[in-house]
């Protein structure tokens, strides 16, 4: 699949302020002693060369038509949003009420080895991750120009993210299947596991990347949210130890620190234009849409947003709430009025007041004091807990008191208020293979439609995507049999 990353002549090309070492090294490739000399004697040749490939992977987050194989593009699949929403909507939580463009992964079909959607997702990491680690074998680990030591850093923490969605999705969760098969790991140098590297070994290298990023990127001060800092490092590392279960202590301190980097919208920014703006305060991380970077009917507004004129608004291919969740919603949350009341469940959360400019979100405020209290709660620090909690719910529902559940009670009112905070922003299903929670969709007055009405066990063979086919033709270290069953 990916071999190991050398710099070409075209790189070698772009260093014209080292004519000496042009003349000399022309028809070479460059060593990793020479870029460590050119790191110390020219870190400007660096730089250019790779800002240009992260400024190219936030671009990639919500590019349209990523999967190279699909020549004709489809319409699901516009960068990290896409994937968000489908994997929301193979949870409990979220209904599509028509066959369509997402029909896919609502009904389970897109987790076999022959669907386009599982290529998508494997081909969209994969490609992040051979770009980033092309920036990770070019800038030495001991430079000293902060420039590269932060880009690095960045790289690493880019890595990290998209092998943590990988092996979310292409295994069950990390407690009791540390030994399982993960996904070929890479990171452009000397760790090469063509095949299926345990879930433990992914991980090894997830938490050594933030590790590493979280303390190399200190006095980098970006100029855009669509950029990581140590803040969205600190979140991207929450979100990973929140999964693991394995640090608790840390995993608050992570999302106390990155919760930090923002402040909680009110409850009329959240029901108005609360997931539209990248300026809001609370948003921490997203893409800047405009009209050259829209990709119009093929993005996430299109699909999820029904005020807006594309397959939701015109069409009527609406996702709405599934009606357990809605009714588990107090009538004093203003976050029930994002959703129509009227039966049909519609929501109204997701609004774009432009023709397709609409930004993405990746990381906000909510979700950090979200991981803080569960995590602050699993810990057995029930007051902490609650207390921060209640300084998040108090803003969306004026009826709401500070809880005096403690235990395994006051886990499930904070996963519950995942689900209401979260609804829609992608984090549904993983919490349901995290937490072991079936899905249940086939129930007395259900309003989930005919096409996806399922109910699987929880830790069911059908919570696995499949490695894509290609991927088993073309990588001769993962065998048939090494496939996530049907």
């Amino acid at each position: 699949m990916k071999k190991k990353i050398l710099l070409s002549l075209f790189a070698i090309a772009l260093f014209s302020c080292e004519k000496e070492f042009l003349d000399t090294e022309s028809k070479q490739y460059v060593t990793q002693t020479q870029l460590e000399e050119l790191a110390n004697s020219s870190p400007e040749a660096l730089l250019t060369i790779n800002t240009g490939v992260e400024d190219g992977q936030y671009a990639f987050f919500r590019e349209y038509s990523t999967n190279f194989e699909d020549t004709g593009g489809r319409h699901d699949d516009f960068g990290q949003m896409s994937i968000n929403l489908g994997l929301d909507l193979m949870s409990n939580d979220m209904v599509q009420v028509t066959d369509h463009w997402m029909g896919n992964y609502y009904a389970y079909r897109g987790r076999t080895q022959d669907f386009s959607t599982t290529r998508i997702i494997w081909n969209f990491y994969y490609s992040i991750i051979r770009n980033v680690n092309s920036i990770v074998a070019q800038i030495p680990a001991d430079a000293t120009d902060d420039r590269l030591v932060h880009l690095r850093g960045r790289a690493q923490a880019l890595r990290a993210y998209s092998y943590f969605n990988l092996i979310r999705i292409y295994q069950h969760k990390y407690q009791g299947n540390q030994s399982a098969p993960g996904v070929p790991l890479y990171d452009g140098a000397d760790l090469v596991i063509p095949s299926r590297a345990s879930v433990q070994e992914v991980y090894d290298l997830i938490i050594a990347d933030l590790e590493n990023a979280y303390a190399t990127v200190d006095g980098y001060v970006r100029d855009s949210k669509e950029k990581l800092d140590k803040s969205i490092i600190a979140g991207i590392y929450a979100r990973v130890l929140l999964e693991t279960g394995t640090n608790n202590t840390k995993c608050a301190q992570m999302a106390a620190e990155a919760k930090a980097a923002g402040s909680l919208m009110s409850s009329s920014a959240w029901l108005n234009e609360g997931f539209s703006q990248i300026s809001n305060s609370e948003w921490l991380w997203g893409s800047d849409i405009n009209n050259e970077s829209s990709t119009v009917y093929a993005s996430f507004f299109s699909q999820v947003a029904s005020l807006n004129a594309g397959y939701a608004g015109l069409l009527g291919v609406h996702k709405t709430i599934d009606m357990r969740l809605y009714d588990a919603i107090p009538a004093t949350d203003s976050r029930k009025q994002a959703f129509a009341d009227d039966g049909t469940y519609i929501n109204y959360k997701f609004r774009d007041f432009t023709f397709f400019e609409g930004d993405y979100v990746y990381m906000r405020v909510a979700e950090m004091y979200l991981i803080e209290a569960e995590a602050l709660a699993r810990n057995g620090n029930d007051s902490q807990a609650a207390q921060v909690l209640y300084n998040l719910v108090s803003t969306r529902d004026s009826g709401y008191t500070l809880s005096t559940n403690t235990g395994q009670a006051l886990i499930d009112e904070i996963l519950l208020q995942r689900r209401i905070e979260l609804w829609g922003e992608g984090f549904a299903w993983f919490d349901m293979k995290r937490n072991d929670v079936a899905l249940e969709r086939d129930y007395p007055g259900s309003n989930h439609a005919s096409f996806g009405k399922d109910n699987y066990a929880a830790g069911a063979k059908e919570f696995l995507f499949q490695i894509p086919k290609r991927e088993l033709d073309n990588n001769i270290d993962i065998n048939d049999e090494d496939q996530n069953p049907l």
